[in-house]
């Protein structure tokens, strides 16, 4: 996920969730091939449902990945809304992954309240670092080569987090089918 850090509006430095989308889908519209469609009209058609998360402060628009767009809330937490699971194959929630505080949906939209994180002085090496956690958790890295810095970030504790979860994927098919068993199991289990 590229993380540019913009302002919403200098005249105006907090909005709403459902302004900062609007603005952002009017931005979208403009520089699209096809001025009818935006790939955010679906969050902000989702979000507009729900006056709890449309009325959340927005400090300012994050950037955008493939599947997400993220912003900086007024409390300083970053928001992060996908369409569906942002984790690949639904896999679990791992201690590589960026700390998350609240999720929830918002019709369609899944909605992230997450851990805010520093993203300067990084090297290869902390990139390194970040694979070596999710291999050591029997994943695979993905699209993660030695200078995306901008995956990962560090949090005030000092701890190293990948900021994006399509990054760590299933070895195999085999692998995410044996980890829903296992949480299945142990569902059952606790019923």
């Amino acid at each position: 996920m590229f993380y540019m850090r913009t302002e919403i509006n200098p005249a105006s430095p907090v909005m709403t969730l459902h302004q900062a989308l609007i603005e952002r889908q009017m931005i979208d519209h403009m520089h699209s091939y096809d001025p009818s469609y935006s790939d955010i009209d679906v969050f902000v058609e989702n979000v507009a449902k729900n006056k709890e998360i449309a009325s959340i402060p927005i400090k300012r628009y994050v950037g955008r990945g493939v599947c997400a767009i993220v912003f900086e809330t007024a409390d300083g937490d970053i928001l992060k809304l996908t369409e569906g699971s942002h984790f690949p194959l639904g896999r679990p929630h791992e201690c590589f992954d960026v700390p998350i505080f609240r999720k929830g949906k918002a019709g369609k939209v899944t909605y992230y309240f997450e851990e805010k994180l520093m993203q300067h002085d990084l090297n290869k090496y902390f990139v390194l670092k970040v694979k070596e956690m999710i291999a050591k958790c029997g994943y695979k890295a993905s699209d993660l080569g030695e200078y995306d810095i901008h995956q990962i970030g560090i949090s005030d504790d000092g701890k190293l987090y990948l900021i994006d979860p399509e990054c760590a994927k299933f070895k195999t098919v085999f692998h995410a089918l044996w980890c829903k068993i296992k949480s299945l199991k142990n569902y059952l289990k606790i019923k």
